[in-house]
């Protein structure tokens, strides 16, 4: 497969201190599903054959509950070159004592780079006052920080009180506060009704335009598939699918792999580009179910078989257009030096 994979991200476990509703890995207490830290550390080798992998992100689930082997993860990771990053609901930060023992200890084992995700549903479970805390540590220890906050129109979550807490630590420009839409779980998970009616009304969809981030970043999920995706959809649409390492080496599969049209396109035109392609042959022919981002739209699109028949029909007459403006992107990506594309843990 024809691909230039900046981004390796983890999943190293689908265990986790919370039990957000709609979590799109379905992540919790109880949760089963976990990498062993020797197969982590073989892809972290592996990883090297992959030449333009330049970042390691380490997420989950939570990644914290690795305890020392995340810091050793880390630490091997750093060694061979890559960037590193971690993703983490921020439940070890109970003070800032604490929070300042453990950034301290990745910050030296080469930790980059960290995200905490927060907001009505992880507060539930994860106190908003451990995320200032990690937060303030991260910033302390010289990491490029993201607080990534869900947001839906059922969220109550006090974002303008975070941030005046964390006010010194955004004017230094090492922290940034982002909203994102928290979207109903692909995998039919969640129990509650959201709905972004406010974001919507604020900011318009964020549906248009290439997905940058599928086949930029590739994700190992706790079962070892290897996935052309590090958001929402994730494990649940077989489209972005690239195949098993659990008996091969990353490297081989995706070598191996098949070029694919669909990754291709939704690369270079995301699932609102591939809809207009379709309504060429089904005039009026839009998305689905109105989604406010991209990850919803494409879980809208693949899931609408009919509008996936008729892109598969057609795609052959664009394929030469198609693979030269993917290669073009692929090539002129500059892999960004803070936490701001989005994933999530």
């Amino acid at each position: 497969m024809f691909v230039r994979p900046r981004v390796l991200s983890i999943l190293t476990t689908r265990r986790c201190t919370a039990r957000c509703d709609h979590c799109c890995v379905g992540a919790g207490p109880r949760a089963t599903g976990t990498l062993t830290v020797p197969r982590i550390r073989a892809l972290l080798e592996e990883a090297t054959s992959v030449p333009t992998i330049e970042r390691i992100v380490f997420t989950g689930g939570e990644a914290f509950l690795l305890g020392d082997d995340l810091t050793a993860l880390v630490t091997r990771a750093h060694g061979l070159g890559f960037a590193t990053r971690a993703i983490t609901n921020g439940f070890w930060a109970r003070d800032a004592v604490a929070a300042d023992r453990r950034i301290g200890a990745l910050a030296e084992a080469g930790l980059d780079e960290l995200m905490f995700s927060t907001g009505t549903f992880h507060q539930a479970f994860v106190p908003v006052g451990h995320v200032v805390n990690g937060a303030r540590a991260a910033v302390r220890a010289g990491l490029a920080t993201r607080v990534s906050v869900e947001t839906c129109d059922q969220s109550s979550f006090g974002e303008a009180a975070l941030r005046a807490d964390l006010r010194d630590e955004l004017a230094s420009g090492m922290l940034a506060v982002s909203s994102d839409p928290w979207i109903t779980d692909a995998g039919g998970r969640g129990s509650s009704r959201l709905t972004h009616e406010r974001l919507r009304a604020a900011h318009g969809d964020g549906v248009r335009g290439g997905c940058a981030t599928i086949m930029t970043t590739l994700s190992v999920t706790p079962d070892q598939e290897l996935v052309a995706c590090c958001g929402f959809p994730l494990e649940e649409l077989p489209g972005l699918r690239i195949g098993s390492i659990a008996q091969r080496a990353l490297g081989d599969v995706i070598r191996d792999a098949p070029n694919d049209a669909l990754k291709m396109f939704l690369h270079v035109a995301g699932p609102a580009g591939i809809a207009e392609f379709v309504a060429r042959y089904e005039p009026g022919y839009s998305l689905p179910g109105n989604p406010i981002s991209i990850c919803e739209a494409c879980v809208a699109l693949q899931r609408d078989t009919r509008a996936m028949r008729i892109a598969a029909e057609h795609v052959g007459a664009i394929a030469t257009e198609l693979a030269a403006r993917f290669t073009a992107q692929q090539y002129a990506f500059t892999l960004p030096t803070t936490p701001t594309a989005h994933a999530r843990s």
